[in-house]
């Protein structure tokens, strides 16, 4: 899967404002979620596109994330 860049990862920490970090695609993005998916998976996390149009919900990562778990 790819998208024109840059994606945006974005979630909900402890505060009512999201915070978000921006990746130079969606590989990039998609390994930052996996990488840090312990904390993450608690915070909605979202991959919006370069005009932050949702690109990746949080029940589609969070299915994903338990597909890679049963096939790891």
């Amino acid at each position: 899967m790819s998208t024109q860049g840059p994606v945006h990862l974005r979630w909900r920490a402890s505060g009512a404002a999201p915070e978000t970090e921006t990746f130079p695609d969606l590989d990039a993005a998609l390994d930052a979620v996996e990488e840090r998916w312990e904390v993450l998976q608690h915070q909605a996390p979202q991959i919006l596109d370069h005009r932050k149009i949702l690109l990746i919900s949080t029940e589609q990562l969070k299915d994903a994330m338990v597909e890679e778990d049963e096939a790891g």
